[in-house]
C-alpha cells in the first residue's frame, strides 16, 4: 500500500508540473520586452524551482520504496521528464526555438540535482 500511495503521490505531482508547464495562461505577465521578455524569465524560474521540487519528490520516493537514491539517477529522470514538457509544449504551440528547449532541459536537469542534493542532505540530517 505505502508503495502505491508513494507513486501515486509523485504521478499526481508530476502530472501537475507538466501542466502548468504547458498551460500558457499561467505566464501572461507582461513587464519586460523582446526574447528575454517576463514571460521567459517566468518560465525558466518555474523550471527551476519545479524540477528541484521533481527531484526531490523522485529521490524521496526511490528512498521511501527501498532504493538508495543518486543524484546522477534524479538528474537522468527530471532531464528527461523536462524534454517530455518540451515536446507538449512544442506540439501545443510553443514557439520556443531548440535553443531555448535545450536551456529548459539544462534546467530540468540543474533542478533534478539540486532536488536530489536536498532529499540526500535532508536524509543525511534526519539520522543525526
Amino acid at each position: 500500500m505505502r508503495r502505491a500511495v508513494t507513486l501515486a503521490v509523485v504521478a499526481a505531482a508530476l502530472l501537475a508540473m507538466g501542466y502548468l508547464a504547458v498551460a500558457p495562461e499561467y505566464y501572461r505577465i507582461r513587464w519586460l520586452h523582446g526574447e528575454i521578455s517576463d514571460e521567459t524569465l517566468l518560465r525558466k524560474a518555474y523550471s527551476l524551482a519545479a524540477f528541484t521540487l521533481a527531484g526531490l519528490l523522485l529521490s524521496g520516493a526511490q528512498r521511501r520504496l527501498g532504493g538508495k537514491p543518486a543524484i546522477a539517477g534524479a538528474v537522468a529522470l527530471v532531464a528527461l521528464f523536462s524534454a517530455a514538457i518540451e515536446i507538449a509544449q512544442r506540439l501545443a504551440g510553443s514557439h520556443e526555438t531548440l535553443g531555448w528547449n535545450a536551456i529548459d532541459v539544462a534546467f530540468g536537469a540543474a533542478g533534478g540535482a539540486l532536488g536530489g542534493y536536498l532529499e540526500r542532505a535532508a536524509a543525511t540530517y534526519g539520522k543525526r
